[in-house]
């Protein structure tokens, strides 16, 4: 039971506010618990994952599928077609929009399982329901958008070929697992690739949807203990010149010394400037860095920033800045493709 039923109601509560969602399993294996492998199972085709959601369905949730692949070990071909379509049907005859996910960089085979499923498909769109494939290229590294279009762009005409009327969403982010992967210690500027890599496929493919991790890393770094401290560093999502995001980053002050203890040995140790004092520096430096910087109109996390800036720094834990960044990534994608003109 370890955090599943926790995290599940946390889940429901963040989501209380959409119109609707897709409900899908996590693949991270940090993640993973005794409930996850159990409703991941492919058994009597995948019923514990077909009766979970029809459950949540009959609570009111205004949920929708996406279709599990997860075969057992040792099933031969036919099995693992047959729950799939066992799986596929549980789910057709009571939701109008299915969806399937699928690791675009890693999973060369995929293509399989949408022709098994064809004729069901092709029966429950023809009947007005509605099939998304999600191709999800987790991270992108900002400046490789290009190779993964043209790559991309093939999958899609093989998808399409195939299911002529599916509905083809691209999902991706290209912030880094640490900023100092693509760029400098104190200071950089890199592309949203997640956006460049839409734009380029949907110069021939333009009935392609757009997704995105919301600016997080899909590889979990939250369980690092930090016992040196970290740098106070700010993130901020410009639409300037197109989608960007540029960061400061600063090395905390030595302000003092002090003698302590360790072991019976007296040692000098550095007295460091609060994270409060650099937290206030690095939203000035955003503020400033003109023209990328822009006032986000009804945004939180740009509210937080120029707060900072202004000495009422709102929290000086990391996790607080970056729930800054994904407000501000959010709010600016939305506002790059039209969805909220303010």
């Amino acid at each position: 039971m370890y955090g599943f039923e926790r995290n599940w109601q946390t889940s429901l509560e963040l989501m209380e506010d959409c119109e609707w969602f897709f409900l899908d399993l996590t693949r991270e294996p940090s993640l993973s618990c005794a409930e996850i492998e159990a409703l991941g199972s492919s058994s009597n085709g995948y019923s514990n994952w077909t009766s979970f959601v029809l459950e949540r369905q009959k609570e009111g949730l205004n949920l929708r599928p996406t279709l599990i692949v997860n075969p057992s070990e040792g099933d031969d071909e036919a099995a693992y077609v047959a729950d799939l379509k066992s799986q596929f049907s549980a789910f057709s005859g009571a939701f109008d929009e299915i969806a399937y996910r699928v690791a675009v960089t890693e999973d060369d085979e995929f293509l399989f399982d949408l022709v098994s499923l064809k004729p069901e498909i092709d029966g429950f769109m023809n009947k007005g329901g509605r099939f998304f494939v999600v191709l999800d290229h987790e991270y992108v590294r900002p400046g490789n958008g290009l190779v993964h279009a043209k790559r991309t762009t093939q999958v899609i005409n093989s998808i399409y070929a195939e299911l002529q009327g599916a509905e083809i969403i691209v999902l991706a982010t290209s912030f880094p697992k640490s900023v100092t992967d693509v760029g400098d210690e104190e200071h950089d500027i890199f592309r949203v690739e997640e956006v460049f890599l839409y734009e380029e496929i949907k110069k021939t493919h333009g009935g392609i949807c757009y997704g995105d991790y919301g600016s997080i890393n899909p590889i979990r770094n939250d369980e690092i203990i930090i016992t040196q401290g970290w740098r106070p560093r700010i993130d901020f999502v410009s639409r300037h010149n197109g989608m960007n995001t540029y960061y400061f980053r600063e090395k905390r002050k030595v302000v003092g010394t002090k003698e302590v203890v360790v072991k019976g040995d007296v040692k000098t140790k550095n007295i460091l400037a609060p994270y409060s004092v650099h937290y206030q520096s690095v939203a000035k430096k955003v503020m400033a860095f003109s023209p990328y910087y822009q006032s986000v109109s009804d945004s939180w996390g740009g509210g937080e920033i120029v707060s900072a800036a202004g000495g009422k720094v709102g929290s000086n834990s990391p996790s607080h800045w970056i729930s800054v960044r994904m407000e501000i990534h959010i709010s600016q994608v939305l506002k790059y493709f039209g969805c909220d003109p303010t």
